[in-house]
């Protein structure tokens, strides 16, 4: 009897995190207004994070990418961020990023910008649903972006959800967030959209490793892309 009860409490555990990975893939597309072409890409990052206080922390993310099929690099940045926790549940924060981009023509050119955040994190048994809405000035990361020197305002909003496996070290985790362009000369208008799907796994109780996917969209612009991306990371709490 009490075999049954657990494996029917598994069973609507699992049901639950894929309904909510399907209800991620289901988040509407908006209508592609030029033709798209696809790429596929790689990205490998790093990221250490340090508890100042109880309610402040700090963090430092290092990230390496690689477009064109994986032939040619396309960015490496750096981004020190932190966050203040007004309640258990809800944090404030603020990014700031550094990057090296290459254009399609090989040239390196160096950008920064600024972010600020609020970030929702609410446990419904062993899944964490996570809400960031974020307001990003300087740059965005569309492809076509190196060619436009107007400082861009963008808001990103994320969501995801993680599965917090019991008895395992390998965390499941979805997420989508859109990117909507403020200061856009014509208007705002969403021009981005990304769909998240991988799993970390815990090294240790200060360390764990994730791999992931994204399905990248742009539009609204002009030489919109596809881009199929796979990404690793190494995170380091302390």
């Amino acid at each position: 009897m009490i075999k049954s009860l657990v494996l029917a409490e598994m069973m609507t555990k699992h049901k639950i995190f894929f309904f909510s990975l399907l209800v991620v893939w289901i988040l509407p597309f908006p209508k592609k207004g030029n033709a798209q072409t696809t790429d596929f890409r790689l990205r490998a990052g790093l990221s250490i994070q340090k508890e100042i206080t109880k309610k402040i922390s700090a963090g430092i993310e290092y990230e390496h990418r690689f477009d064109n099929y994986l032939t040619t690099f396309d960015q490496a940045l750096i981004e020190p961020s932190v966050s203040y926790d007004i309640k258990k549940f809800l944090s404030i924060g603020a990014e700031w990023r550094v990057s090296a981009d290459q254009d399609l023509k090989r040239r390196i050119s160096y950008k920064q910008r600024g972010a600020i955040f609020l970030r929702f994190k609410k446990s419904f048994g062993d899944f964490d649903f996570k809400i960031k809405p974020a307001i990003q000035y300087g740059f965005d990361d569309l492809t076509n972006s190196n060619s436009d020197n107007r400082k861009k305002i963008i808001n990103r909003n994320s969501f995801s959800v993680d599965y917090n496996w019991f008895g395992s070290r390998l965390t499941p985790f979805a997420g989508y967030e859109f990117f909507y362009y403020i200061n856009d000369p014509m208007g705002g208008i969403i021009n981005q959209s990304r769909l998240k799907l991988g799993a970390s796994y815990r090294i240790s109780k200060a360390s764990d490793i994730s791999v992931y996917y994204i399905f990248e969209n742009e539009f609204n612009v002009a030489n919109p892309i596809d881009a199929h991306i796979i990404g690793f990371a190494y995170g380091y709490k302390f």
